[in-house]
């Protein structure tokens, strides 16, 4: 099955499948589907009548489990689309949508770590997967907050009303 073919299939195979595109980029052919779903084709290797499909995540990934599905072109491409939608879309979908939950409560806790670390002077900040912490100190008064995906624990020493007031109006600011 020569490239064209093999992007000829994949649109069809798009038809078939809701909500779902063709794309070929440099070379590589894909199926692009609703909520950021990206599944590679492509001919298995030594068989020229069959085609691997296997849903793509984004970066920082590597702890998911891979899905994919193997399927004869000789079939037809409604018999692959339905094959793709029974065994692979299920499980890659579920695992796309954790991933994606995932990376929503880091761009969250990033855009509070920015938010207060803005307006805390000499703040040394220290991430690890699960939280951020950010150190202050100014003059007499110190703190820190422990950031994590959905809370938050703040301490703060010896700081002044107007301090403790613009960190509240901060993080009520982020919560409205």
């Amino acid at each position: 099955m020569n490239d064209r073919n093999t992007y000829d299939l994949v649109a069809q195979i798009a038809r078939h499948l809701t909500g779902f595109a063709p794309q070929s980029l440099r070379g590589a052919l894909y199926l692009l589907g609703p909520d950021g779903a990206r599944l590679a084709v492509h001919p298995l290797m030594g068989r020229a009548e069959w085609i691997v499909v296997t849903g793509l995540y984004p970066a920082d990934s590597s702890d998911l489990r891979r899905h994919s599905v193997i399927a004869k072109t000789t079939r037809g491409p409604r018999h692959i689309a339905k094959k793709i939608a029974r065994r692979l879309l299920p499980k890659y979908t579920r695992d796309l949508r954790q991933l994606q939950a995932k990376f929503a409560g880091r761009d969250e806790r990033a855009d509070l770590v920015a938010t207060l670390s803005a307006f805390l002077p000499d703040d040394t900040i220290a991430a690890t997967e699960q939280q951020t912490v950010i150190r202050w100190q100014l003059g007499s008064m110190s703190g820190f907050f422990k950031v994590r995906d959905h809370a938050t624990r703040i301490e703060i020493d010896n700081a002044d009303r107007e301090l403790a007031e613009r960190v509240a109006y901060a993080i009520n600011q982020r919560s409205t």
